[in-house]
Parts: C-alpha cells; sequence; structure tokens
C-alpha cells in the first residue's frame, strides 16, 4: 500500500513487532513510500553433496522440493542420483532436513538446489520508493506499523505560519521571530511592572 505523496518531504515509518519492540525509521526525499509486511516462509539453499544432508530451517519444515543431479563417481559408470532418490531418503523433524544418502553412495558429487516451505514465527517488513528497496527488516510476527507525512515546505531556519493569502503558509525567519516575541514580553512586563 502506498503512503504520502511527492509534495511530502518525508515519511516516518513506525513500526512494532510481536515483542513490543518499537522502532522508527525516517525516510526523507522519497515519497510516496510503499509498505508491505509480509510472513517469511520459503527459503532456497543450495547443497553439493559429499557428506550427509543436515539443514535447519528458521521455523517447521512444510515441504521440500529440489533441482539438480548427484553422481556416483565411484562407480563406472556413475550412477545418477535424482532429487527424488535424494528427497526420498530424507527425513523431516521438525525444522530439521537430513538426508544419510551419502552412506550409500559416499563418493558422490554434483550441485542441487533446494526450496524449502515453513512455518515461521517472523514477519518481513519492506519499504519500496519507485519500485525500489530502501529499507526491510525481520522481526517476530505479527509487525503492526503506521506511517506519519511529514512535510515541510519552509527552508531550515525558518518558520512556517499559516496566512489566508495563497498559498496558505509563510516562513518567517525563526531568529527574527523569536528576538520579536522576547522584545514584546519585555514591554509587557515594563507595561504592567512586572
Amino acid at each position: 500500500m502506498s503512503y504520502c505523496s511527492t509534495e511530502d518531504t518525508a515519511a516516518l515509518l513506525t513500526y512494532i513487532d510481536g515483542e513490543n519492540i518499537k522502532k522508527k525509521v525516517t525516510f526523507k526525499n522519497a515519497c510516496p513510500i510503499d509498505v508491505n509486511v509480509s510472513d517469511i516462509n520459503k527459503e532456497s539453499f543450495f547443497f553439493d553433496g559429499g557428506r550427509p544432508l543436515n539443514h535447519f530451517a528458521p521455523g517447521e519444515i512444510v515441504s521440500v522440493t529440489c533441482t539438480g543431479t548427484f553422481r556416483q563417481i565411484g562407480n563406472n559408470p556413475s550412477t545418477e542420483l535424482p532429487c527424488t532418490y535424494i528427497l526420498s531418503t530424507a527425513v523431516i523433524t521438525g525444522n530439521r532436513l537430513q538426508s544419510e544418502f551419502d552412506s550409500t553412495y559416499s563418493d558422490n558429487t554434483g550441485d542441487m538446489t533446494f526450496k524449502v516451505d515453513y512455518k515461521s514465527t517472523d514477519n518481513i517488513i519492506r519499504v519500496t520508493h519507485d519500485g525500489e528497496l530502501i529499507f526491510k527488516d525481520v522481526a517476530v510476527a505479527p509487525i503492526t506499523f503506521k506511517v506519519d507525512c511529514i512535510r515541510v515546505r519552509c527552508p531550515e531556519g525558518t518558520c512556517e505560519c499559516k496566512q489566508d493569502a495563497y498559498p496558505g503558509y509563510c516562513c518567517n525567519d525563526c531568529e527574527k521571530t523569536t528576538a520579536n516575541l522576547h522584545a514584546m514580553v519585555e514591554q509587557l512586563r515594563r507595561v504592567n511592572g512586572k
């Protein structure tokens, strides 16, 4: 969802995670921003064989797929070990994926990419501007957030004041305004005898 407009000079993102930890991030000159919170429930990892498969996912594993092939190079001709074989020997226990295929085929080589779907206790929050990722963070679920839009129309060192005439505001020199207010207070004190 999109927040703030091109007229805003900054966006203040405030988010709270499932452990009630509050974080604030300001994005200057990057409006509008898009903010998305989603579960983290997938990961990929590369495995090149030569040892037992022993992988820990960040949450309870739901399913596993893979692509690639290993070859048992000790045999002549070499024996192909496809993903289906590796997965048929795999044992999934909670968040652990392991396979002892190499005890039968110890002299293997090749490469496989595994995709693991798991139940997560974390969320990821992503902020994009013009389709480009400008911020991301992972935190305990659920993440809730709000965005405040900041519009500073006056240059630094000046104060914005409302006025009836177009454009509806004016910019006054802060130091000069402060000095004038102090002078008025002093004058009132003299007049009132305080």
